[in-house]
């Protein structure tokens, strides 16, 4: 089955800047994105932390790169050996898990265990998901980082490993567990 998000016959995304190479594209769209989220982690974006949320910290990020910025996917998607939540059923189970906030006070005034282990919950439910056609863990750590903040915890994602990151989000996936998850993010917790 083809990939409508895809340029036909290539390897590249279609994208608003018509690059077809698509290394190239990965480091442009790259560049442009981290200016956008270092915008987003000056000034908070408003919202309920729910899915319409998320998605626009979605469009905030790629609106410059992909005509879906901000769109849930219609397509599903792997990564490795991970297969990530069916298409149909991304909305409904995105929603389900971000509407367990309210009940978590929104992660506010809990002690450094607590939080980490409510931060890898819902780290590793949202990974998950995987909502979008691209661009799902630089979306989840702009959410989370805005979430973090107003619960009174700064994130600082340049600590975490990524190699370890990719295993913990893996073994998470596979296991539902997220000990490992909570390994890595112990050291991008910080208390403001």
């Amino acid at each position: 089955m083809s990939d409508p998000y895809s340029i036909p016959g290539g390897k590249c995304l279609r994208n608003k800047l018509d690059i077809e190479d698509s290394e190239v594209f990965k480091q442009v769209e790259a560049r442009i994105v981290s200016i956008r989220d270092v915008e987003l982690a000056r000034q908070s974006l408003p919202g309920e932390y729910t899915l319409e949320h998320l998605q626009s910290f979605h469009h905030a990020l790629f609106k410059d790169v992909y005509d879906w910025a901000g769109k849930t996917r219609t397509v599903d998607i792997s990564k490795g050996t991970s297969k990530f939540c069916t298409w149909r059923f991304v909305d409904e189970q995105t929603s389900a898990v971000l509407g367990k906030l309210e009940t978590d006070g929104w992660l506010l005034g809990l002690n450094r265990d607590k939080f980490l282990e409510r931060l890898a919950w819902y780290y590793s439910e949202l990974n998950a998901m995987h909502p979008f056609r691209e661009g799902n863990g630089r979306t989840l750590r702009a959410f989370l980082r805005q979430l973090s903040a107003a619960a009174g915890w700064r994130l600082d994602w340049s600590a975490l490993n990524k190699e370890d990151n990719n295993a913990a989000s893996s073994h998470s996936l596979q296991t539902t567990q997220t000990t490992e998850l909570v390994k890595v993010l112990a050291p991008v917790i910080v208390r403001m």
